[in-house]
């Protein structure tokens, strides 16, 4: 019998992690463009998607520009997501990021999402900064739990 390679299993078959990881990425983003967003995507996948805005998000604009944007809608979304990959340390620090606000869940809607950060006290910005520092400084390799999570779950990725 032959079985065909899916997108994934090629993604998965490169040498370079970082190329694993970036196949699958274009793979869920068409993947979820043709579906109309990516919320209609497996929950593996959008676990995926999660900690890729995030990640994203966070080396481009730290915690502040994750809530603040249109990203922050998904925080709670993106806390699960870490926890879903076994990664405990980032997902302890994102709780603590997400912990800041003053009202839990955060507010999908961004305007009051802004304006609750608007309110936030300079030392509760502060929090956000050193938490960051925190992720900088963590030892735990999301890609490769990434890598094993996709691997796991491989049959909900097909595409």
């Amino acid at each position: 019998m032959i079985t065909k390679m899916t997108e994934i299993d090629f993604a998965l078959s490169q040498n370079s992690d970082t190329d694993k990881i970036e196949l699958v990425g274009t793979v869920l983003w068409n993947k979820s463009h043709e579906a109309g967003h990516f919320t209609k995507l497996s929950e593996a996948e959008q676990t995926f998607v999660f900690i890729d805005i995030f990640e994203s998000e966070i080396n481009r604009n730290g915690l502040f520009g994750f809530f603040y944007n249109t990203s922050g809608e998904y925080a709670h979304e993106v806390l699960q997501a870490f926890q879903n990959v076994k990664a405990e340390n980032s997902a302890a620090i994102i709780n603590d990021a997400i912990r800041v606000f003053k009202a839990l869940p955060i507010s999908k809607d961004i305007l009051q999402r802004r304006q609750q950060i608007s309110k936030l006290k300079q030392e509760e910005l502060e929090v956000w900064s050193e938490l960051e520092f925190q992720l900088i400084e963590s030892k735990e390799d999301i890609i490769t739990l990434l890598i094993n999570y996709i691997a796991l779950h491989k049959t909900d990725f097909e595409y």
